[in-house]
């Protein structure tokens, strides 16, 4: 469960944690998957080539973005300026990192479960987690999909569920004691794997807030908040990631507030387990932007997944729309040929407003592809032409063909191939 290896010689250069450099990188580099792009007339594009997310167990709001000046987080403060920080997210259910850490991974509140794995006693998470939808729905090796933590015994595991499972497990990364080091090992394998999915776990914070030391507690958020800046600085002057990566700052639960015990321990339901912080930052998502909107840790996962193409079909998360620009997209395609005739399940379902709507040709020719009412009523024409055999991806955004919305009830997605004809249901409920 744990790779071996050592920072090259260029991490020397990198110890030193510093602020985000001047980020004038532009270089791109293509990476071969399935690009499906969403929401063909107004909605979010939510795809990009890489998902870095980033962990700061235990941070309270109070310490971070609820505090105007932001003392302890100068540099999230900056790269604030280039992305989105929610005002609003919440951990809404258990405020302890054992079944927290396990929610943000499924982008649902799980079950968790004792096990004996290699002789070692952990736990797993009953559900499907977000590196197993990535890994098994875009065919990606353990390679491009790595987690990152400090040297722990006893790693909680993802799921072992009957559809996923440990094929489709992360590489555990799992070296070091501080969060200085989880950076060195961070950007080690961003230099020698590329992962599309990288999950980078701190736990300093966590540890030091427990320890009632208030200054070795803000120090640890500051350690981290340059972390980040360091990780954001690597994207960006890496051509495998520059201007292809989104990335994510959150954490699992806050810590009592000071009406409720104060910063030392955390669990309960108060505000300051419940309030924790979030930023976006990367393709697509919007600048300089405060979202309002109230969110959730299963949020997380399902945006995630969104922007990796992948159906995290056992989460109950939403996407977290408001934080990224709209743009018109055409439907996006793999050139292999699949091997049936498809229309799968829309995306999701039900929907408000927006859904995606998956489909494979296994051979060219004039298809339409039409949504319709339970009387049989044509309401929108999403494709009407000749397509070649690929994969595709639309999306309906719950108006009509004159750009009217259309009220909640059950409509009808209908795929036409000649010979062929694919029909699914869709629930509208606004």
């Amino acid at each position: 469960m744990t790779s071996n290896g050592n920072p090259d010689s260029r991490l020397s250069q990198r110890d030193k944690i510093r602020s985000p450099a001047d980020r004038n990188n532009t270089f791109r580099l293509g990476v071969c998957l399935i690009l499906w792009c969403c929401h063909v007339l107004l909605g979010t594009p939510l795809t990009t080539q890489n998902v870095v997310i980033v962990i700061i167990d235990g941070a309270r709001y109070s310490e971070t973005f609820g505090d105007t000046n932001r003392t302890y987080i100068p540099v999230m403060d900056n790269l604030a300026l280039e992305g989105t920080y929610l005002e609003h997210f919440y951990n809404d259910s258990f405020t302890y990192t054992s079944r927290a850490l396990p929610a943000l991974w499924c982008g649902t509140w799980t079950g968790v479960r004792d096990t004996l794995y290699e002789g070692v006693a952990t736990k797993y998470a009953v559900q499907p987690t977000l590196f197993e939808y990535f890994r098994r729905q875009t065919g990606a090796p353990a390679e491009k999909c790595y987690y990152v933590l400090k040297y722990i015994t006893s790693l909680w595991l993802p799921s072992f569920h009957s559809q996923y499972g440990p094929q489709y497990w992360p590489t555990y990364h799992s070296v070091g004691s501080t969060d200085v080091d989880v950076l060195g090992q961070a950007l080690w394998v961003m230099d020698n794997y590329h992962p599309q999915l990288l999950w980078i776990y701190l736990a300093d914070v966590d540890g030091a807030g427990h320890s009632g030391d208030w200054s070795r507690y803000t120090s640890a958020i500051q350690t981290a908040d340059s972390i980040v800046g360091v990780i954001w600085d690597a994207l960006q002057n890496d051509p495998f990631y520059a201007d292809q990566t989104t990335m994510f700052v959150t954490n699992d639960h806050g810590r009592h507030d000071d009406q409720h015990g104060g910063f030392s321990g955390h669990g309960d339901g108060c505000d300051g387990c419940r309030h924790i912080m979030f930023l976006a930052v990367g393709l697509h998502v919007r600048q300089n932007q405060l979202a309002t909107q109230v969110r959730c840790i299963p949020d997380m996962a399902v945006t995630a997944a969104d922007l990796l193409g992948v159906d995290p079909e056992y989460a109950t998360g939403e996407v977290m729309e408001e934080m990224f620009v709209p743009i018109e997209v055409q439907p996006s395609y793999d050139h292999t040929v699949p091997p049936r005739f498809i229309l799968y399940t829309n995306y999701p379902n039900t929907f408000n407003p927006h859904t995606t709507i998956r489909y494979e040709l296994p051979e060219e020719g004039l298809i339409q592809l039409a949504v319709f009412d339970m009387v049989g009523r044509e309401i929108v024409r999403l494709m009407d032409g000749y397509s070649a055999p690929g994969s595709y991806q639309l999306a309906w955004n719950g108006r009509n063909q004159a750009g009217l919305e259309v009220p909640s009830g059950l409509y009808l997605a209908r795929l036409n191939l000649p010979g062929n004809t694919r029909t699914i249901k869709m629930v509208l409920l606004r």
